[in-house]
């Protein structure tokens, strides 16, 4: 049975919550230094193979998508995708596994952390690794001349942002599963729709109306939106309601999530 923390003893005031959420950062960044390479690696360069792949293929037949060219069109989506797929997975089925299998969170209960703590703590860490590999990606595209504003500079803030988003959806998926195989429906069944349909490779106005109007509304769309803005320096009307949208739905997702998970440890 998994128990709630135990208050501090007489006389020993309770760490702050920027001190604990601070420990648990830096306990999922000691752990993931230790195989920072294998871990990044197919984060980083998938979405670079993608747009090789891509730039060698369709761009070559494609002049131009929505006013730009065609692999300027689809660079910041993939700039996306890799912090979405930098927060999905390992806040899916590695919280799965730190939970059922290695019970990390049952050591992390009985020191002054609680659940709330654990888990803004594990998000705020994969908002980090969001914002460092959506740097990388789009420092790779940039020098392939991808990059067209320096309002790009702002990118890495809207990859930690989608990273917190996802990595909560992550979170939702953990409260549902009963068994690590059903994580095949989040994956396939949600992140997977979400990189194709959220503006990635075509414009939304390319879809049917009523599809189109779903898919704009979509945790993805909106940081795709904002960050081809920031990239080519084509601000568009509807640009305040994007900013919005990214600057709030992640802690809205995250309060929700990390409630969520309070009945999986507190048992």
């Amino acid at each position: 049975m998994r128990a709630s923390n135990p208050p501090a003893g007489p006389g020993r005031p309770l760490p702050s919550l920027a001190r604990k959420l601070s420990a648990v950062w830096m306990r999922h960044f000691t752990v993931y230094r230790r195989n920072f390479f294998t871990n990044s690696f197919f984060i980083v360069v998938e979405p670079i193979i993608f747009i090789t792949a891509v730039g060698w293929g369709l761009a070559s037949s494609i002049s131009s998508m929505g006013g730009l060219d065609y692999l300027s069109f689809i660079a910041p989506g993939q700039v996306m995708v890799a912090a979405v797929f930098s927060a999905a997975f390992d806040m899916s089925y590695g919280t799965y596994f730190r939970m059922e299998m290695d019970h990390n969170y049952d050591s992390m209960l009985v020191t002054p952390l609680g659940v709330t703590d654990i888990f803004w703590g594990e998000l705020l860490y994969h908002g980090t690794k969001g914002a460092l590999f959506s740097t990388g990606v789009l420092a790779v595209f940039a020098l392939w001349g991808l990059v067209h504003s320096p309002w790009a500079l702002l990118v890495p803030l809207v990859g930690f942002l989608t990273a917190l988003t996802f990595g909560s959806l992550g979170l939702f998926a953990v409260r549902l599963v009963k068994d690590i195989s059903q994580f095949n429906f989040f994956i396939s069944g949600v992140i997977s729709p979400l990189t194709l349909f959220s503006g990635t490779l075509f414009p939304m106005d390319k879809l049917p109306k009523a599809v189109a109007f779903c898919a704009y509304w979509l945790p993805l769309f909106h940081p795709v939106h904002l960050t081809r803005m920031l990239t080519t320096g084509r601000f568009e009307a509807d640009w305040p309601l994007s900013l919005a949208y990214t600057l709030i739905m992640p802690w809205v997702l995250g309060f929700f999530a990390a409630r969520a998970m309070r009945p999986k440890l507190i048992q």
